[in-house]
């Protein structure tokens, strides 16, 4: 029901509400592979073996409008959630103006452990995945960022189109990191992704189908790799991304642009959701202008470097504002480590001049910054398109060494860090 488990803490009342699938999608069993453990320092890169390599026997196709990459880090407990996923892509498929290529690793005591390479076709069964099979690896890390890169250096090598997009496919983190590999025991962290798509063709789109992503620390690490990013400020029910709703319509648009098909896929996740009354309560999404996102980085460091200068005087209404905005992870569950940015803001209520114009500048470049944003108003009526690093208190969530060396633009460029610094000390 929800792809809400992180890799690295899983909270029991989540677990008590996972309802998994009784029947997984069928799967083409492969030939049998070999195991191999690929190195997850991503600063030896150099010794490793590009596993693409070994596929030869394709020639690159010509360019088309759009090429869809989904990087389907499913070597953990969503294994049956990529395989129904996949079938819902294929009910766009490839055509002649749009590419889809998925990779594919996956964890199953029952069945093949591996990675594979789809060239999605269009197809209407639900249950078997019967796109074309045009790469069998070996298991591979897929939290290992020299895998991204080879991935996508691959894909737009031999899939070259005028507007490339990616997806970030499993559980998610927030700026802690996303796609969770249990056979190596792995995950990538923003600066891992960073790296990985660093010279290599610029995306249009960069989207995350996964939990808690859609954070100002994890978009300003892609502000020169991407044009737009899709995500959500939330967890993700369990089946994520509805892709059987925006790539059909991709596939009839392929002139869109990245706003364009951003502001479709956030209309269809929401969409998809309607009908079930209890799930639409926590599902929100988000498109982000990255072009536009360092005006508001700039901003917010202003902010910080004001709210460290007069702590003392507006120690009080920060912490209303913390403590009122709307907190993430989970509906419910106001203990979370996150907290809608734009909430937090507007709620800095004051009548000092410089605060109030520093308040008023933030909040009018939101439009700007945020492509779209919606939720069902419930539960989280002030999910407004981009949340911040802000625990409730010093015990809970608070990890201050983590976040300073964890390579995020964001904390290098702004004072955001030293603001969390000075007000929990």
């Amino acid at each position: 029901m929800k792809k809400t488990i992180s890799a690295c803490l899983i909270l029991i009342f989540i677990g008590a509400m996972l309802i998994l699938p009784t029947s997984a999608t069928a799967f083409t069993t492969p030939t049998t592979m070999t195991r191999s453990l690929v190195s997850s320092n991503f600063y030896v890169e150099a010794t490793q073996k590009d596993p693409f390599a070994d596929i030869t026997d394709i020639t690159p196709f010509p360019e088309k409008q759009w090429t869809f990459m989904v990087y389907m880090a499913a070597d953990n407990n969503l294994d049956p959630a990529a395989l129904d996923d996949i079938n819902e892509m294929e009910m766009a498929g490839s055509t002649g103006d749009v590419n889809i290529i998925v990779l594919l690793d996956r964890w199953d005591e029952k069945a093949p452990s591996g990675t594979w390479v789809y060239y999605i076709q269009p197809d209407t069964d639900p249950d078997d995945i019967n796109s074309e099979l045009i790469g069998e690896l070996d298991e591979i890390n897929m939290g290992d960022p020299f895998i991204l890169q080879c991935f996508v250096r691959f894909v737009t090598t031999y899939f070259p189109a005028e507007n490339y997009g990616l997806v970030l496919w499993d559980h998610g983190h927030g700026w802690f990191g996303v796609c969770w590999d249990w056979t190596d025991g792995d995950y990538l962290d923003i600066d891992e992704i960073q790296w990985a798509l660093t010279d290599l063709p610029k995306l249009a789109l960069i989207g995350f189908d996964a939990c808690l992503m859609s954070m100002i620390e994890v978009a300003y690490d892609f502000v020169d790799l991407a044009d737009v990013m899709v995500a959500s400020e939330e967890y993700e029910p369990w089946d994520g991304w509805p892709y059987d709703m925006f790539l059909v319509d991709l596939v009839n648009n392929p002139w869109w642009t990245a706003k364009e098909l951003a502001r479709e896929i956030v209309d269809d996740y929401i969409e998809s959701y309607s009908t079930d009354g209890f799930l639409r309560a926590f599902v929100t999404m988000a498109a982000i202008d990255l072009k536009e996102l360092p005006t508001l980085v700039e901003l917010i460091d202003e902010l910080a470097v004001f709210l460290i200068d007069h702590l003392s005087e507006y120690y009080g209404v920060i912490t209303k504002a913390k403590n009122s905005a709307d907190r993430y992870p989970f509906g419910f569950a106001p203990r979370g480590s996150f907290i809608d940015l734009y909430h937090f803001v507007s709620l800095l209520e004051t009548d000092n001049g410089n605060l109030k114009l520093l308040v008023e500048k933030i909040l009018n470049t939101w439009e700007d910054v945020v492509i779209a944003t919606k939720s069902y108003n419930k539960m989280h009526k002030h999910a407004l398109g981009l949340t911040i690093y802000f625990p409730v208190n010093a015990k809970l969530g608070y990890y201050p060494e983590k976040y300073s060396t964890a390579g995020l633009d964001f904390v290098e460029e702004t004072y955001w860090n030293e603001f969390l610094a000075a007000y929990f000390g």
